[in-house]
């Protein structure tokens, strides 16, 4: 059995590159922020560098405290709800931004941004391709 569902985003992406990148923006306080970030589907939350938290006049320390555990150690970011666009994707959404300065990735998780989603991959073509899970005509 074939399946083929419809997708009304399509997004060509570099195997070159580490991971898979895609262009994102994040609004809060009347304020948006542009940037790239890492698609990472084994990741819980999405995460977000503290400089993009300043930009957008976010005190981080006010979030809601999160302790994350990863293969190379432990750390904390704190949650904040903000608008999440991916590839003309727009929601609210809960993401966590990094206490510490200098970080060198933003990603893309399961809660915030997967969770609001259908996601096709295809390697060989070097595709991603993108649904809302829900009806944007509310928005």
């Amino acid at each position: 059995m074939i399946y083929q569902p419809g997708f009304s985003v399509r997004y060509s992406f570099k195997t070159s590159e580490v991971g898979i990148v895609v262009p994102f923006s994040l609004g809060s306080n009347g304020l948006e922020v542009f940037g790239e970030a890492r698609v990472d589907t084994g990741s819980e939350y999405c995460l977000f560098q503290r400089e993009i938290a300043d930009e957008l006049q976010i005190e981080v320390e006010d979030g809601f405290l999160v302790r994350l555990s990863t293969l190379i150690g432990n750390f904390t970011a704190y949650a904040h709800t903000v608008n999440l666009n991916v590839l003309g994707i727009r929601f609210e959404s809960t993401v966590l931004f990094t206490p510490a300065y200098g970080t060198t990735r933003n990603l893309l998780g399961r809660a915030g941004w997967l969770n609001n989603l259908h996601l096709a991959l295809t390697m060989d073509d070097e595709m991603i391709y993108l649904n809302p899970a829900y009806s944007q005509e509310n928005l």
